[in-house]
């Protein structure tokens, strides 16, 4: 891919991005509110779920439908399961650690797995090899784990 596009869908991906600390700040205080992490889950699930059901209605001609000739295979559909780890945890720690610990930690972890499973094409991504550059990024990262949680 062109350098220069996947620069700007890198650019689309970091504004889209800039959500993420909104969630974990509503879905923390609505945790404290509810004293129950997994009920507020659950409420910031079905929020989501409501939403993309209007926009799958909205954006899509008719009712879509489950594909007949191609099965889809169990594991794809377990992507709600990670979001609902990840959105439990983030609601549970925010309140004690802070926002910007939660996520730098989270941000530093979804980069070494990312690094992980591109070296190895899991789940049919491209293989991209870990190099030095990128190892240095992932080091780089975690020390600035130390720096951000340093007051």
């Amino acid at each position: 891919m062109d350098p220069l596009k996947t620069l700007g869908l890198m650019l689309i991906a970091a504004m889209a991005s800039m959500v993420i600390p909104f969630q974990a700040i509503v879905n923390a205080r609505l945790g404290q509110t509810l004293a129950n992490p997994f009920f507020a889950a659950l409420v910031s699930f079905l929020g989501g779920t409501l939403a993309l059901i209007v926009l799958v209605l909205v954006t899509t001609p008719g009712i879509p439908a489950w594909p007949k000739e191609t099965p889809v295979p169990w594991y794809l559909m377990t992507g709600g399961l990670y979001g609902v780890v990840f959105v439990t945890v983030v609601l549970v720690l925010v309140p004690r650690i802070g926002t910007v610990n939660v996520l730098a930690a989270g941000i530093a972890g979804q980069l070494i797995m990312s690094i992980i499973v591109d070296h190895f094409g899991i789940l049919g991504v491209p293989h991209l090899p870990i190099t030095l550059p990128r190892m240095i990024g992932c080091l780089t990262l975690l020390g600035s784990l130390f720096l951000i949680q340093m007051k």
